[in-house]
């Protein structure tokens, strides 16, 4: 078996790798993309492409890594970072992680050349040690999750007997009067947003809630087990703490009939009023952040402590 690396942007793509790319997905992760959100997913950025090193044995695509650029506000200027998404190696070629690396310096190098200087993401379970050895990244910190809870049986099904009580706490936060903070906040390290983000980011799952004066807010529910009907809120902007309690109220009233929890996962700079921070011990999984300095003349060490990001799940390609 011949085994090559080579690297492509997305706009390079044959129309065999495309496919070979969507099939070797499906066998990693056992869900499908189809040829529109791979085009939406990767190609709407700001350079009109993404990054791609990829893996090919016997002219078959089994394995990629992959990041995808975005604008960023970094200490007053503009810059471009990438977001490391969807790296998989087929299971029949695993045979050690140089060849996770081999992918990533292709992506790196190209990377550098357009001025990248750094690449993040937030490895689960399996990949955050190989992350770390193997590529060298660093940690920059652990998102939270904040809550409310609507209806504890969806959560906990022999705790249904309780959902009265659940529902009368969680009114009871909602009707708290807002925050004294009128603190406007200003963030170091924060995503550029707008409508070429929200066409990359955002399908027709997500709702998106006006909250006047240029304010937003946007949310997605899932359906979790056992079966919680779920809404996560996914982006608050600004992100104050009279926007933030402005938009869990105005969520509530909305769908709190539909819905029996709401999370917020994130790091926040102040405590919400509506919503119960999580205690580290009660996480339902860990959230970590790491990353890596490509160009140190462009990016410095601080990008490495969390407080100064905006981030939440708007960062990344998960819920």
């Amino acid at each position: 078996m011949n085994l090559e690396f080579i690297f492509k942007k997305t706009n390079q793509f044959l129309a065999v790798e495309k496919e070979q790319y969507l099939e070797l997905f499906f066998r990693v992760f056992r869900k499908r993309i189809g040829p529109d959100q791979f085009d939406r997913k990767y190609l709407c950025t700001p350079t009109g492409y993404s990054y791609h090193g990829l893996m090919i044995a016997d002219e078959q695509v089994v394995g990629a890594y992959s990041t995808i650029p975005y604008s960023y506000k970094y200490f007053g200027k503009q810059v471009m970072l990438a977001l490391s998404v969807d790296t998989m190696i087929d299971e029949q070629q695993r045979g050690g992680p140089f060849n996770l690396l081999k992918m990533a310096t292709l992506v790196y190098d190209a990377m550098k050349r357009d001025n990248i200087g750094f690449v993040f993401g937030f490895p689960n379970n399996n990949a955050y040690e190989v992350t770390k050895k193997v590529l060298k990244w660093r940690d920059i910190g652990e998102l939270d999750f904040y809550i409310l809870i609507q209806n504890i049986g969806g959560i906990i099904p022999k705790m249904s007997f309780l959902n009265s009580f659940s529902r009368l706490f969680a009114r009871e936060m909602i009707t708290l009067p807002k925050s004294p903070n009128g603190r406007e906040y200003e963030y170091n390290i924060q995503k550029l947003d707008g409508k070429e983000f929200d066409e990359h980011r955002y399908d027709g799952w997500y709702r998106v809630i006006d909250l006047g004066h240029g304010a937003k807010c946007v949310f997605k529910i899932y359906v979790e087990a056992p079966m919680a009907r779920t809404l996560y809120v996914i982006d608050v902007s600004p992100l104050t703490p009279n926007v933030f309690d402005k938009a869990i109220k105005q969520i509530y009233r909305i769908i709190a009939k539909s819905i029996d929890l709401i999370i917020y996962v994130g790091k926040l700079p102040f405590p919400p009023s509506t919503l119960i921070k999580l205690p580290e011990s009660r996480k339902p999984r860990k959230v970590r952040m790491a990353g890596k300095i490509l160009l140190p003349e462009v990016i410095d060490d601080r990008i490495f402590k969390i407080d100064n990001w905006n981030v939440n799940l708007s960062n990344f390609d998960a819920r």
